[in-house]
C-alpha cells in the first residue's frame, strides 16, 4: 500500500468531518450574515446536513464502530435531494412540478460563482466528498468491519486519540466562519456591482432613447410576475420576511434606469443602505438568465405605475 492510499484510509473519516462542519457552518454564513433566506430545499439540505456534522464528530470521538453505517443513509439522500434542487435552478426538466412555490422560489439563484457554482451545488459537493470518504474508510475495513477484539480500534480510518483531530477541526472551522462573519459580504457586493457596470446592447438600445410603450409595459408585467412576484409581491406591495415593498421604493422613484439595472444585476446586502427591509436580494433577483433588457422592461413596468 502506498503512503497516500495509507494516509487517505486513516484520514478518511475526518475529511468528512472537515466537509460536513464547513457545508454547515458556509450555510449558517449565508442566511445569518449574507441574509440570503433559504428555500424549502435548502431547509431539507440543512435537515440532512446539520445531523452529520453532530454524527460524525460524535462518532469519531466515541470510537464507534458503525459510524459508516449511521453517516451513509444521510450523506446519500443528501446528494439526491441536492442534484434535484441544483437541476431544479439549472435546467427546466422540473418546471411542472408543484414545489416550493410558497415563499422563496427554490429555483431562484443567490449565488452564481462561474456561471455554474450555486448554494446547492456547493452542498452536492460536501455531501459527495462525505459519502466517499465513508465508502472509502468501509472499503479499508475500518471501523465498522474491524475484529476489534483482537487489534487496535483506529488502525485504519480513524485513530485512538480521535477526540484531538475532531475537536482541532471544529474549532478552526467554527474559527475561519467567525472571522468571515466579521467580515460581512460588502466586497462582495461592490466587486458585483462593477461586474454589471456594463450593460449589454439590447438594453443601451432602450437607454438610448427608446419610448415606454404599452407592448413594453406589458412585457415587463408578465417577466415581473413570472421573475419578482414571489418576494415582492403582485404589485411590488412587498411580503414581509421574504422581499421588500417596490410600490413606494425611494430608490425605484429617485435612481435612473441604468443605476437601478446595475444595483438589480449586483443585489442588494441585508445592511446595503439603500436597503429599507433588512432582508437580502439576490444578484439577478435570483434569475441570472434574466438580460439587461428583460431587467429594464422590468423596471420600466414598475416606474410605470400599472
Amino acid at each position: 500500500m502506498d503512503r497516500f492510499t495509507y494516509w487517505l484510509e486513516r484520514s478518511s473519516l475526518y475529511i468528512a468531518l472537515l466537509a460536513a462542519w464547513i457545508a454547515m457552518c458556509g450555510s449558517l454564513y449565508f442566511s445569518e450574515v449574507a441574509g440570503y433566506i433559504p428555500c424549502t430545499f435548502c431547509w431539507y439540505q440543512r435537515i440532512l446536513m446539520y445531523p452529520l456534522a453532530v454524527i460524525i464528530a460524535v462518532g469519531l470521538w466515541r470510537q464507534d464502530r458503525h459510524l459508516p453505517i449511521y453517516i451513509l443513509p444521510l450523506s446519500v439522500l443528501g446528494i439526491g435531494v441536492s442534484t434535484y434542487h441544483y437541476l431544479l435552478q439549472k435546467t427546466n426538466l422540473f418546471s411542472e412540478l408543484s414545489t416550493c412555490q410558497v415563499g422563496v422560489p427554490c429555483s431562484g439563484i443567490w449565488i452564481n460563482w462561474l456561471g455554474f457554482i450555486t448554494i446547492p451545488f456547493l452542498a452536492l459537493i460536501a455531501f459527495f466528498i462525505i459519502t466517499m470518504m465513508t465508502l472509502i474508510a468501509l472499503q479499508a475495513g475500518q471501523p465498522a468491519t474491524h475484529d476489534f477484539e483482537d487489534e487496535d480500534f483506529y488502525e485504519g480510518a480513524v485513530n485512538q486519540r480521535g477526540w484531538i483531530p475532531v475537536v482541532a477541526i471544529i474549532a478552526v472551522v467554527i474559527v475561519v466562519f467567525l472571522i468571515l462573519g466579521q467580515l460581512g459580504d460588502t466586497e462582495t457586493a461592490a466587486h458585483a456591482a462593477s461586474e454589471f457596470a456594463v450593460i449589454d446592447e439590447g438594453a443601451q438600445t432602450l437607454l438610448d432613447g427608446s419610448e415606454v410603450d404599452p407592448a413594453m409595459i406589458a412585457e415587463g408585467a408578465k417577466l415581473y410576475a413570472e421573475a419578482c412576484a414571489a418576494c415582492h409581491g403582485t404589485n411590488g406591495e412587498g411580503i414581509p420576511g421574504l422581499g421588500a415593498t417596490l410600490a413606494a421604493s425611494s430608490l425605484l422613484k429617485e435612481s435612473s434606469e441604468s443605476e437601478l439595472l446595475v444595483k438589480i444585476r449586483s443585489g442588494l446586502t441585508a445592511n446595503d443602505p439603500h436597503n429599507q427591509s433588512g432582508i437580502a436580494m439576490p444578484a439577478s433577483g435570483g434569475r441570472p438568465e434574466l438580460t439587461d433588457e428583460e431587467i429594464l422592461l422590468i423596471i420600466r413596468y414598475l416606474r410605470s405605475g400599472a
